[in-house]
């Protein structure tokens, strides 16, 4: 499998090109083909050293190929960084949407405490800033079991190296989580959950995200 696009890239590297575009060149082929090139793709430019821009709708692909990711939303740039700052710090809710799983909630900031549907939730921070907002928070970033919000567990299904739940918090707003694999989650179970890492967008276009450490005075803002 790929053999074509093997074929085309060796002849298109052959007249040794300052600049190499490639626009969607393994969006036919099976997940398995597309992981395999990949690599070879990115070991040939490690030995080439020729600068490569890469269009891909494949969060995978961007993530694992680029030095530098250019995030466009219907023509206009929302962000470039490296893969890390791009999923670690999005610059907005398109590209946290975009990049990564991502659950985001409705809530209220009022005097830096932050609410969802009028029920308060302990970030270990205050919040800087007042209004509407919504939280986002990635599948790997909750913690059970430690106050918190309570949810009812709606499915669960084994996503990758995880288990993936499908919760609702009381207040309706839906949420995944990614646990070990190991951990016995029923549907219909009644745990609670908060956020170990976690980015706030205001309406206004403000945004703060923050890290939950063991205890209250772990927690941090970041930028």
């Amino acid at each position: 499998g790929g053999q074509r696009q093997r074929v085309a890239l060796a002849r298109a590297l052959a007249v040794d090109p300052r600049v190499l575009f490639l626009d969607e060149p393994f969006g036919a082929l099976d997940a398995q083909v597309r992981k395999d090139l990949r690599r070879w793709l990115r070991d040939i430019h490690d030995r080439t050293g020729t600068t490569t821009v890469f269009v891909t709708h494949d969060q995978d692909e961007a993530l694992e190929l680029a030095d530098r990711v250019v995030v466009l939303n219907q023509g206009r740039i929302e962000q470039i960084g490296t893969p890390d700052e791009i999923y670690d710090a999005p610059a907005s809710p398109f590209v946290f949407d975009f990049i990564g799983d991502a659950s985001r909630i409705p809530v209220t900031v009022e005097h830096g405490r932050v609410a969802i549907g009028g029920v308060p939730l302990d970030l270990g921070v205050d919040v800087l800033g007042s209004g509407l907002a919504t939280l986002f928070v990635r599948p790997q970033h909750w913690r059970l079991g430690d106050g918190g919000l309570a949810a009812t567990v709606a499915a669960t299904r084994r996503h990758g190296t995880a288990r993936r739940l499908d919760l609702v918090l009381d207040g309706g707003a839906a949420v995944e989580i990614d646990l070990a694999p190991e951990i016995a989650v029923a549907v219909g179970d009644r745990p609670t959950l908060a956020p170990t890492r976690w980015r706030i967008f205001f309406d206004d276009g403000r945004s703060v995200g923050g890290v939950v450490g063991e205890s209250r005075g772990a927690a941090r803002v970041v930028g």
